[in-house]
């Protein structure tokens, strides 16, 4: 691996990082920040498709309509190649007396400098899962 290859490596692991808290800490402006503006977001992959910020803007508020704290726990290490990474994680989301629990993997593209350029995550309801809280 290269100093250079080893600095992308670098950078998208951190934009993953950044990905996963800001959507954990609701900060809706960071999480939009981390997409060039012609980014492309598919989420499920062939249910639905953001093409750039304003459209990223409007899934964000989608997702986020319920008021539900939601918070991301990453399941794997990103594996990066050349300009591309994937990885798992899940997503956790607090609906009172249950705890909706998705396991998703997400294959990105980014730019030299981090930037994501392109996401597709990989979901579907066999994925979620339903916790009871206890008593």
């Amino acid at each position: 691996m290269t100093d250079k290859t080893a600095d992308h490596a670098e950078r998208i692991r951190s934009t993953i990082r950044r990905y996963q808290s800001t959507f954990s800490e609701n900060d809706r402006a960071g999480w939009i920040a981390l997409f060039t503006e012609d980014a492309v977001l598919e989420d499920p992959v062939g249910t639905h498709r953001c093409d750039g910020h304003v459209a990223l803007g409007e899934f964000w508020d989608r997702i986020h309509v319920s008021g539900h704290h939601a918070f991301v726990v990453p399941v794997t290490t990103p594996a990066v190649c050349g300009l591309e990474a994937a990885w798992a994680f899940e997503v956790h989301v607090d609906a009172g007396d249950v705890e909706h629990v998705i396991s998703i993997i997400d294959v990105g593209q980014f730019t030299e400098d981090g930037l994501i350029t392109h996401n597709r995550a990989f979901w579907d309801p066999s994925t979620v899962q339903v916790v009871p809280r206890p008593p």
